[in-house]
């Protein structure tokens, strides 16, 4: 899957010894939908989270994970990156996270696609 960042946000914790950096980035690429008979191109924009833990400045483990497809309105994305990065969601928490929040965003792609076939 092919995509690329737009924009990104950083948390940095510190632990004694241990450093935890998390970077929570909006990534955007580009999905089919259906629509009216045709398939229409949307943007979509998705999220990855990407954590590297250091101790005494030596890399101890890195974690990541990326949902590519939650919405084609990068504001709506946007700001659940910053709210992630207010939050300190971890990586190995995003995919449960957004299996909770799925249905609040995947209709977005059928309203963009309405919108783009009343704007042709």
């Amino acid at each position: 899957m092919y995509y690329k960042r737009v924009s990104e946000y950083v948390s940095t914790i510190n632990y004694g010894d241990k450093t935890i950096v998390r970077k929570y980035a909006v990534v955007k690429s580009e999905v089919k939908v259906f629509n009216g008979g045709e398939n229409v191109d949307v943007p979509s924009y998705g999220i990855e989270i990407a954590e590297q833990i250091t101790e005494k400045g030596i890399v101890k483990e890195e974690l990541g994970d990326v949902i590519v497809h939650v919405s084609p309105y990068k504001d709506k994305v946007e700001d659940m990156a910053k709210r992630f990065c207010i939050d300190d969601l971890s990586p190995l928490h995003l995919s449960d996270i957004m299996d909770d929040l799925y249905y609040q965003y995947i209709d977005d792609y059928d309203e963009y696609a309405k919108e783009c076939k009343i704007a042709i």
